[in-house]
């Protein structure tokens, strides 16, 4: 279950309440807020090991970095936050605390944050230059072999590498990197991690901007199978598009703004995809 925040210097936290749900009663409401504006890199996982999911973001306009878990926010990571990008989060080290990961723009370097519950300790480089070259880096399961993976699409070819990880904090590079998808992806956007059917292998869903129509490319373990609709045309008109476990169920679940409102929806996840949205954040998102 996954703790939904509204973003700002004045945050407030918001959990789910039990019975809350019109058809599912394990559905999150949140109470109507005026969040303030401002964060980016929002970034959804276990980082205190609770086994609960917060939730971390950059504020632009400091590059602080804050995690929101339960009543109020904790800052985690002092200025010069801005300078990264495609933050991402998974366990890493086998700690049962999600690590993040993000790509220096000043260096194209890849760096680990190791979690220690309440906070991030000293970083450590887990890939050379060159990954400004990618972009929608996302983390998950994706070999079956209980380790954390990163995956990216390379922008010059348009094709979607997986970094297998080692369990100890690395991940695999150069020669040692697997090609899951072919030239094309390029095309997709707002890549996410999820296990949807609860298999232990992680699967990729993306939202195409030619057509606006959300895909799921279920994963095998080795690599990626043939992609299946999960959502008609309008997915476009959304941002900021992250999974986690909302629910409580098996599948995980997808969060995302609706750009034109600054709503934030919910779609529960099945083993074949999405249920009904339902609004859950009213705030300016």
């Amino acid at each position: 279950m996954a703790i939904v925040v509204a973003a700002g210097a004045t945050a407030a936290a918001y959990t789910a309440v039990p019975g809350s749900g019109a058809e599912d009663p394990n559905t999150m409401t949140v109470a109507a807020a005026v969040a303030t504006t401002g964060m980016g890199e929002v970034v959804v996982d276990d980082i205190d090991g609770d086994r609960v999911d917060d939730v971390v973001a950059v504020e632009r306009s400091t590059g602080k970095l804050w995690m929101y878990a339960g009543a109020g926010r904790v800052e985690i990571g002092s200025g010069g936050w801005n300078g990264m990008h495609d933050l991402a989060a998974s366990d890493f080290n086998g700690d049962t605390k999600a690590d993040l990961f993000g790509v220096e723009q000043a260096t194209g370097k890849l760096w680990l944050y190791p979690s220690v519950g309440k906070g991030l300790t000293t970083r450590v480089e887990i890939g050379s230059g060159g990954w400004n070259g990618m972009h929608d880096l996302v983390s998950g399961e994706f070999t079956g072999d209980g380790k954390a993976d990163v995956i990216g699409v390379e922008d010059s070819s348009g094709k979607l590498w997986l970094y297998p990880g080692d369990g100890a904090g690395a991940i695999a590079s150069g020669s040692a990197r697997v090609e899951i998808g072919s030239s094309g992806w390029n095309s997709m956007h707002d890549l996410i991690a999820m296990d949807l059917g609860d298999d232990g292998k992680g699967d990729v869903v993306a939202a195409e901007t030619s057509t606006g129509k959300l895909w799921l490319y279920k994963g095998t373990g080795i690599g990626l199978s043939s992609r299946t609709e999960i959502g008609t045309g309008g997915w476009n008109g959304m941002r900021d598009l992250a999974g986690g476990d909302f629910v409580e169920s098996t599948d995980d679940d997808l969060v995302g703004v609706d750009t034109s409102s600054g709503k934030l929806f919910l779609y529960p996840g099945t083993a074949a995809g999405l249920k009904a949205r339902s609004q859950i954040g009213s705030a300016d998102w």
